[in-house]
């Protein structure tokens, strides 16, 4: 090849060369093999699950997507939002006037299996990764799928001077009890939680331990270390990116409340000044959820709220799923160990997923591989159990779903 051909053809071969190499890697990507690490105690019990969900030994992502923060950011921007109708109920949760937000997708029949589903930080079920979980629950299993909002998020109204807090399951607990109430025990309960809803719910499920009422757990994307997953998102990188529209999106939440907090006779040592000019989540914590609180400083507030020590007291049927290219919670906070040691536990670990992502297909515009991973699971947990639903809407009543 002459260098008169090359400098009469620079820009065609400028062209040519990256988009063969980029082409080149994603016919590989499409053709190699991506087997995930399934970490359990081979119980009778596990065994059978896996047995029926074969979609947990590989997930295959998108092949042109090709880290975790590409993955990521186009799990948020790329799929759709699912119109979805809601039924609201305020659930009262103290006795100092605090209520949550829970939005039925539709109302529960009688026997009607029951998906609760928890949400990420300041998130809700507007939220596409929420709705795609429902939509994927609702058409292949006909379950009734309820999303329990953390405090003054979903667009709902905080009426009480108290936000949210990863630290506090109290609000989970009063949830799973006034839907347990309404379905009656003999229906199958289920709860996936993604993210910092799935911290909570790991925390719940070790609080409660043998007296949990739910059926069968999902924990998707969680921090189970508060304290890595921080200095994680501190990094220079982490920073300018995730951190800094996850603090905008706190101090956003904080001030469509700000009239609660405002209030110095009951927070009197709750800054707003120092809240609004949080440059990280670190800050915002320091300065909103300390006080609010009681915790010693932030970093007792992480210890308090890192959900890897419940993993050891969980006594209900668990499964977790986290991605080893997470950007935002750090696989190394999955504690092995306590896995390996609790019969009630199956983890999951996949190559590549990014945070609350999981796209797969060419063109990944609708449900994710988490979706595909909670409708097995509670499928064969459900034929574990010897239940079946038959949906005949002549005959079923609605189920009253009202706060009594």
């Amino acid at each position: 090849m002459s260098w008169s051909f090359l400098k009469n053809h620079s820009r065609t071969l400028f062209l040519a060369i990256p988009s063969t190499v980029a082409l080149a890697g994603c016919i590989w990507r499409m053709i190699k093999k991506y087997p995930s690490t399934i970490i359990m105690i081979p119980t009778e019990e596990n065994q059978f699950i896996l047995k029926q969900c074969p979609s947990f030994y590989e997930y295959r992502p998108t092949p042109w997507i090709f880290n975790g923060h590409l993955m990521t950011v186009f799990g948020v921007l790329f799929r759709p939002l699912p119109e979805i109708i809601f039924q609201r109920v305020l659930l009262p949760v103290d006795d100092s006037g605090g209520t949550i937000a829970i939005d039925w997708h539709t109302q529960p029949r009688s026997g009607q299996p029951i998906l609760i589903i928890l949400h990420g930080l300041t998130g809700g079920s507007d939220n596409e990764y929420v709705r795609w979980m429902i939509m994927s629950a609702y058409s292949q299993l006909d379950i009734c799928c309820a999303v329990i909002h953390a405090r003054g998020c979903g667009r709902s109204q905080l009426t009480s001077p108290r936000s949210f807090c990863a630290a506090d399951t109290n609000d989970l607990r009063m949830s799973v009890q006034y839907i347990r109430t309404i379905v009656g025990y003999e229906t199958p309960m289920f709860a996936v939680g993604y993210s910092l809803g799935a911290g909570i719910l790991t925390k719940y499920l070790g609080e409660e331990g043998t007296d949990c009422i739910l059926n069968g757990a999902i924990i998707c994307c969680a921090s189970f270390d508060m304290l890595l997953s921080t200095a994680n998102m501190e990094q220079w990188l982490h920073t300018r990116t995730y951190n800094r529209r996850l603090t905008n999106n706190l101090i956003r939440y904080i001030r469509q409340h700000e009239h609660h907090f405002l209030k110095t006779e009951s927070l009197p040592n709750l800054n707003m000044n120092e809240a609004y000019q949080s440059k990280t989540i670190r800050d915002f914590d320091r300065h909103v959820i300390v006080p609010q609180y009681g915790f010693r400083d932030v970093d007792h507030y992480y210890t308090e709220a890192s959900s890897k020590k419940w993993l050891k007291f969980i006594r209900i049927s668990t499964l977790i799923l986290s991605a080893m290219d997470d950007p935002i919670c750090p696989i190394d906070g999955l504690p092995t160990d306590d896995i390996l040691q609790n019969p009630y536990l199956i983890a999951i670990k996949t190559l590549e997923g990014g945070h609350v992502s999981y796209l797969q297909g060419w063109w990944p515009r609708t449900y994710s591989y988490d979706n595909i991973v909670v409708v097995d699971y509670i499928k064969a947990r459900l034929k574990q159990m010897n239940y079946q639903y038959k949906n005949k809407i002549e005959e079923e009543k609605l189920l009253n779903i009202n706060v009594q």
